[in-house]
């Protein structure tokens, strides 16, 4: 297996050889599985990431989780803390601007949620496992935002071509509970979806 830097720059060489047109119909049909998830669909409050490069392209699922009524949040870097911050995000022109790290993120108008509030987070990476382990961006802000909402369904969300047979795992590294691409969702655990009894 390779070492979690090499593995980063294998990866994401493949993903930005992608064509800005082959990137985005990749975008909307994994966008459109994504949004097929029963738990996406009676999810309340939803945390979306906002795309930057050559990731996925996540605007029109915020658009689309907005005109169907739901609360969406994005996250804003505390990088003093490494920690994420969700924020509700009610108008993509308005509230969003580029943060410290150069991603759009909510703007300081934007109100903090409480996190017992979310019922599914998309989480974005660099590569995916076959089982669901991640390999972020290196500040391993999901890694410590995970375990904070236990009760949300973690959704990874990324295109096939970042999909590899393992990545290197630390003590501390996060899975999530489904993987969507443009090809196919795994689930690798399951949970009452969002709103059901017990939840």
């Amino acid at each position: 297996m390779k070492c979690k830097s090499d593995l980063r720059r294998a990866v994401l060489s493949r993903r930005d050889a992608l064509f800005l047109t082959e990137r985005l119909r990749r975008s909307q049909a994994a966008a459109e599985r994504f949004m097929s998830l029963p738990e996406f669909g009676q999810a309340r409050v939803v945390m979306l990431f906002v795309s930057f490069g050559s990731e996925i392209e996540t605007r029109p699922i915020i658009t689309a989780a907005l005109a169907r009524g739901k609360r969406v949040v994005a996250p804003r870097a505390d990088s003093q803390r490494r920690a994420l911050i969700p924020c509700e995000v009610r108008d993509l022109d308005r509230d969003l601007a580029p943060g410290a790290h150069g991603i759009d993120e909510p703007r300081p108008h934007c109100p903090s949620i409480d996190l017992a509030e979310i019922d599914l987070v998309a989480v974005p990476a660099v590569a995916w496992s076959e089982d669901g382990y991640r390999l972020g961006y290196g500040g391993g802000y999901y890694d410590r935002f995970l375990p904070e909402v236990g009760r949300a369904l973690a959704v990874g969300l990324g295109l096939e071509l970042q999909v590899v047979p393992g990545v290197p795992q630390g003590p501390h590294d996060q899975p999530v509970d489904v993987l969507v691409t443009e090809e196919r969702i795994r689930r690798f655990r399951r949970r009452p979806p969002a709103g059901a009894p017990g939840n």
